[in-house]
Parts: C-alpha cells; structure tokens; sequence
C-alpha cells in the first residue's frame, strides 16, 4: 500500500483549498497507480497543513518573509 505524506503551506494557496486539495490528492493517486500499478484504493495520502509561522527557508521563517513583500 503506496502511503504519501504531503506537506502544504495554506497561507500559500489561493482559492478554494479543499477543492485543490482534493485535485492534487486524485492527481498524486493516478500517478502513483499508473507507475507502480497499484489499485487507486491502496493509494494513501496524508496532507499536513504546516503554517507559515512553522516553515522557514534560507534562514527565514515563511511568516516573516510573506510581511516583507507585502
């Protein structure tokens, strides 16, 4: 059973987030199906919504550096 853990930055997203997350979720299970020819309903994936005062990059926390540009 192919399991996925998939870590997303809400603040990061626009629009409607459950239907993105449901796009991306079927979009990783065809993919994982197609290569590996498992059945689509072994295919798991985990969505972990990591805020941006929880992520940083090059140094910087996320929430940080999204103010700077605004």
């Amino acid at each position: 059973m192919p399991i996925v853990n998939l870590a997303i930055v809400p603040e990061m997203m626009n629009g409607d987030r459950k239907a993105q997350y449901r796009d991306v979720v079927q979009g990783i299970t065809d993919a994982i199906s197609k290569v590996t020819g498992a059945p689509e309903e072994s295919v798991h994936v985990l969505i972990e919504e990591v805020h941006s005062d929880m992520y940083s990059v090059g140094g910087t926390m996320l929430q940080q550096a999204m103010t700077q540009h605004d």
